[in-house]
């Protein structure tokens, strides 16, 4: 029977496949090809860690027909317990950005996705975005990853021309303002793409009714331990800094980059967190000046006066 395992060896298959396992030696993987020269099953590769300590388990993986379809996420808990409970195999499929591997699973009555963090404190940030309503509802997951629900709807950006009204445009901007308003009296600085950015992506999506949701919070930061910021959280900060990308291209090695996150540390430390978080809303001013480049200048006026109106109330 497929998923027939004790908690005991659920338990250790968690452990192996989370946080995410790194790229397994050459001999592991020597080791877990069926026969000499061929190739290693995909779905089994995320499990590598079981195949010397836990060989009887590793065997009993190779065989089942739910990890033959689903790999390590038929383990997550909210995949596990809908499949224990007689739920059909989900459909899944992927997609991603900048981030890596992003999993969606479509059951019949839901749709969840998977992916790994981005950083230490996203899962911290994410579950708050979510309670407010301002990011998809976090769902119970393994260490180093996110499991949340499938958010739909259309980017900002690919919004079709039929849906660019003056009202509807004005409700979008009025409801991404809302959310960083939100999002700021929660004490996180969104630091990412809102409207568009140079290559005309966005992190907005919209439904028919005009409500959005954002998405993707790998580069945020919780200021509730401001001015004392980590190294990740200062790095999160200026990545977004095209003065960073341009220092980077010149840094002489790591060290250099080191002494320039010290550096910046200590001006961080010495920001109003409202200062921190006002450059959101200059992204917003300039992601909605780049969609007007794709979208057309009649996007202009209309969003950025909801989205002021949502912002400051």
């Amino acid at each position: 029977m497929p998923l027939d395992y004790t908690n005991e060896e659920v338990a250790v298959i968690r452990r192996a496949i989370a946080p995410p396992p790194p790229k397994p030696p050459e001999l592991v993987i020597d080791g877990m090809r069926p026969s000499a020269g061929m190739p290693v099953p995909d779905h089994m590769l995320p499990f590598w860690k079981l195949s010397d300590l836990e060989m009887p388990l590793f065997l009993r993986l190779t065989t089942d027909p739910v990890v033959k379809t689903l790999s390590h996420y038929a383990f997550f808990p909210e995949v596990y317990s809908r499949l224990s409970s007689g739920q059909k195999v989900p459909n899944l499929g992927f997609s991603g950005r900048a981030r890596g591997t992003v999993a969606v699973l479509t059951f019949e009555d839901r749709t969840i996705v998977i992916k790994p963090l981005q950083s230490q404190r996203e899962d911290e940030i994410a579950r708050i975005a979510g309670d407010i309503g301002v990011g998809p509802s976090q769902l119970e997951t393994l260490p180093g990853y996110l499991t949340e629900e499938f958010v739909s709807g259309m980017f900002f950006t690919e919004l079709p021309e039929e849906r660019l009204t003056e009202d509807f445009l004005n409700e979008v901007g009025s409801e991404v303002g809302y959310m960083l308003r939100r999002l700021h009296q929660e004490g996180i600085y969104y630091n990412d793409v809102t409207f568009s950015d140079p290559m005309g992506r966005s992190h907005i999506l919209v439904a028919l009714n005009g409500r959005c949701r954002l998405i993707d919070f790998g580069i945020s930061l919780n200021l509730d331990q401001h001015p004392n910021l980590g190294r990740e959280e200062v790095h999160n900060f200026v990545r977004t800094l095209p003065m960073y990308r341009v220092f980077l291209g010149m840094a002489e090695d790591q060290n250099h980059v080191d002494r320039f996150l010290d550096e910046y540390a200590q001006k961080l430390a010495a920001f109003e967190q409202s200062e921190i978080t006002s450059r959101d809303l200059q992204f917003a001013e300039q992601g909605i000046k780049m969609a007007m480049l794709t979208m057309g200048e009649k996007i202009g006026e209309p969003v950025k006066r909801g989205f002021l109106n949502g912002y400051y109330g």
